[in-house]
């Protein structure tokens, strides 16, 4: 015989490759200790882990919560300071309804008569591209939301609260009254 033998070692099929099976060797108890650890351990972790996600939802929710919040805050402050830019204006427009309707005869055809005139028009464009409107007063029955009764009229008779004079002009932004009607009020 020769002196090679047939032997097999466990970790080589028989053509003489090796294999990643390995043999089968008991558990002991310091491993089945350490598997309950690890699954301890895993518990623990997933804890965290769910922790950790309820945290960072809360926080993107957070987040969310105060973009909108902030948003809508914004919005409203612009909305304010249009308003107020709004107003400013009115005494503005005011001033050269006053200057045009007191104007004498012989200078309404002067040529800076007509630029004046071109200035109101625009500003008065620019109000209802801006949304701001005027409030119907005169002929009107009296309206405390949208007209400021500074005068009554106490020799008229009637039923009802009339406008019979406009001081000054009223106007709304949008539904918003922004400056309400100055006027005199008789019965009617």
């Amino acid at each position: 015989m020769s002196a090679e033998t047939n032997v097999n070692p466990g970790n080589q099929n028989p053509d003489g490759n090796a294999t990643a099976e390995t043999p089968e060797t008991p558990v002991t108890q310091e491993e089945v200790v350490s598997v309950d650890e690890l699954k301890q351990q895993l518990a623990e972790e997933q804890k965290k882990a769910a922790t950790s996600y309820d945290n960072f939802v809360r926080a993107r929710a957070d987040y969310e919560n105060l973009k909108r919040r902030t948003e809508a805050e914004r919005l409203k402050l612009n909305a304010e300071i249009r308003e107020r830019v709004l107003v400013k204006i009115l005494p503005v427009v005011d001033d050269f309804e006053r200057a045009l309707q007191s104007l004498p005869e012989n200078l309404k055809n002067e040529a800076w008569i007509n630029g004046v005139n071109m200035i109101e028009k625009k500003l008065k464009t620019f109000l209802e591209q801006e949304n701001v409107s005027e409030i119907p007063a005169e002929g009107q029955e009296f309206d405390p939301r949208f007209h400021d009764a500074v005068h009554r009229d106490e020799e008229s008779s009637g039923d009802k609260d009339v406008v019979q004079a406009v001081y000054q002009k009223g106007y709304k932004l949008g539904d918003k009254v922004i400056r309400p009607a100055v006027v005199k009020v008789g019965r009617q």
